[in-house]
């Protein structure tokens, strides 16, 4: 797959937790694409790893954002609407919150 060149004046911010420093699988990862112009997320794609069978864009999370004033509470918001209805299996139950936590992470990095 190739992908399209990132947006003029954006800043994209890859996030990855895992247990080890080196070539392990994330716990969870965010990956963020963000325009900010004014204070205000004109532009920003929101992208969930290694908490499912496989990476997706979240775009619950982008409707939360978009077009709204770049801060924590926000992304705070984003994180809880990404994961909104997340089913964890019998052991994992704590990728839901790291991945809250990656993802406002991840969007207070490309914003700043």
């Amino acid at each position: 797959m190739t992908l399209p060149a990132p947006k003029a004046g954006s800043k994209q911010v890859y996030l990855k937790l895992r247990d080890r420093a080196s070539y392990e699988f994330a716990l969870s990862s965010a990956a963020i694409v963000a325009v900010v112009n004014g204070g205000k997320l004109d532009y920003v794609r929101v992208a969930l790893g290694g908490v499912g069978t496989k990476p997706w864009r979240s775009l619950e999370a982008e409707r939360v954002l978009h077009g709204k004033t770049a801060e924590e509470r926000l992304f705070r918001q984003a994180a809880e609407a990404a994961l909104h209805g997340a089913q964890p299996q019998s052991q994992n139950a704590f990728k839901i919150t790291l991945a809250k936590r990656c993802i406002t992470h991840a969007l207070t990095l490309a914003t700043a």
